[in-house]
């Protein structure tokens, strides 16, 4: 608020009234919000450097908050809103992951009429509606407990909340593109975001501090990151955060439980049979033990984590799944079956019959 206070009388005729505000803001530096870097470190912030960091905060912000407010329009005055995190952007039209970027491309042509609810669905009633997110949300996702929900949406933003109340917990800000996929550890203590952008940040579910950011290409034109999963396993040697990127490629950096802390170098996982194949889907089992990884070529490859250097994947298995591209994957709850789903219509299960051999 100070900041937008002062940012509105930096303007035109008022210039110099901004200025003992900004000069008291140098002063008390609790007066702006503090900078949390990707280690999360608090560092002093002042006027300037939240101006450079938030080009889109125009000087007119607070009076436009102000008139959506006396409009009736609360989307902007959700605790910790928007204000510093929203963009006049559109969406990047660079996320290729199948479900959504279909779900985009409908995104206001198609009209759904509404269902009459069935006898089931009658003994369901909406709980809470909750507001903060100015463009539209393709992730969503529960913590453990349930007590508390997180969405991702296109205006660069994760958000946290609380299930019975609908009140806004956390504001999770940083990606500079929009969110692509969310996941929880199973310890319920760390959150991953995967963005378009080329990075997966990873926070602390509890305080909402940032703990690292991991990036695919350090150089280079940045390629998205189309998902995102926490490896179950219990044991730190196969304890990861997997992602799947735009050039292809999985990667599988090893997380510490007790540190909260992600390694930044990772593991490569090629599945891909063709150099043009992109990843389309990935999975672990139960235990963390076996990673598969499916392909816009129809094809599954599946890995080891325990086959040689305990941690280390090596490829035991691939075969031709499907005729065309495969949508989704994923491991029965006793990890002896792999389903497998098309957009050539059909779903399969998979058995290891043997050995390392997958049959349908």
């Amino acid at each position: 608020l100070n900041f937008l206070i002062a940012h509105y009388l930096s303007q035109g005729a008022l210039r110099e009234a901004a200025e003992p505000l900004r000069r008291l803001m140098e002063q008390k530096p609790m007066m702006l919000p503090p900078r949390i870097d990707w280690q999360g470190q608090r560092h002093r912030s002042d006027y300037e450097a939240l101006a450079r960091s938030h080009p889109h905060v125009s000087t007119n912000e607070l009076l436009r908050v102000m008139q959506a407010r006396i409009s009736g329009d609360t989307s902007l005055m959700t605790s910790g809103g928007t204000v510093l995190g929203r963009t006049r952007r559109r969406p990047s039209d660079s996320v290729r992951n199948a479900l959504t970027t279909k779900l985009r491309r409908r995104q206001g042509t198609t009209h759904v009429q509404q269902l009459p609810l069935t006898m089931a669905g009658g003994m369901y009633r909406q709980l809470v509606r909750c507001h903060g997110h100015k463009y539209p949300t393709f992730c969503v996702l529960f913590d453990r407990t349930g007590r508390r929900m997180i969405t991702g949406s296109d205006d660069y933003l994760v958000k946290i909340w609380c299930t019975r109340t609908g009140y806004l917990i956390n504001t999770l800000k940083g990606h500079q593109d929009v969110v692509t996929d969310i996941a929880l550890n199973t310890e319920n203590t760390l959150l991953a975001s995967a963005s378009a952008d080329g990075t997966v940040r990873v926070w602390n579910v509890r305080t909402g501090e940032p703990r690292t950011v991991l990036v695919a290409h350090a150089q280079g034109r940045a390629k998205g990151i189309t998902g995102v999963k926490f490896s179950p396993a219990a044991c730190d040697e196969l304890r990861f955060v997997a992602t799947a990127c735009d050039d292809g490629l999985c990667r599988l950096y090893r997380w510490s439980r007790s540190r909260l802390a992600v390694d930044a170098e990772p593991i490569v996982v090629d599945g891909r049979s063709q150099s043009r194949d992109a990843v389309s889907s990935f999975a672990f089992n139960h235990t963390g033990s076996r990673f598969a990884v499916a392909t816009t070529g129809g094809y599954v490859s599946i890995y080891s984590m325990l086959a040689d250097t305990l941690g280390a994947p090596r490829l035991v298995a691939r075969m031709a799944a499907h005729e065309e591209s495969i949508t989704t994957l994923v491991f029965s709850a006793d990890g002896t079956m792999l389903l497998t789903g098309s957009i050539d219509g059909t779903a399969r299960v998979w058995t290891c019959s043997g050995g390392m051999r997958w049959d349908a």
